[in-house]
């Protein structure tokens, strides 16, 4: 009998199941935890993709965080994997720490935004962009 070849810990791949979770899930706190085993507990998972700026996420986050906290966010950090259209970072909302998803070909994501004190009360925001002319 052959031996199995032992599964990698991580697999960009799944990266096309996020997208369709995005999509589907009504529940944003599973979406949320899908991201988070998949992904984001994986320390590997930080060496794929380079810092970017995002005009569009740049805009979008403080405008969540008023809505749902009355407060501007700092400290934003994206992280684009190319081949995925994939960008993903993290921002602080006084103590509270936030990630942020998006799939930038389908202009749609997610922010996810800790309890006070990172606490596990998380708060979930799905959006979709629309890219705007400025001519």
């Amino acid at each position: 009998m052959a031996k199995s070849k032992p599964q990698p810990s991580f697999n960009l791949n799944n990266l096309k199941e996020l997208q369709l979770r995005l999509d589907r899930e009504k529940d944003l706190g599973k979406l949320w935890e899908f991201y988070m085993d998949k992904f984001a507990d994986r320390p590997e998972f930080l060496d794929f993709g380079q810092p970017v700026d995002h005009p569009f996420l740049q805009q979008i986050i403080p405008l969540l965080t008023q809505q749902m906290f009355k407060k501007k966010p700092r400290d934003i950090f994206l992280i684009k994997i190319p081949e995925y259209d994939f960008i993903h970072g993290s921002f602080w909302v006084e103590s509270k720490i936030g990630g942020v998803i998006y799939f930038d070909k389908r202009l749609k994501g997610m922010v996810a935004i800790s309890g006070p004190n990172l606490s596990g009360n998380m708060q979930y925001s799905r959006f979709t962009g629309h890219p705007v002319d400025n001519n």
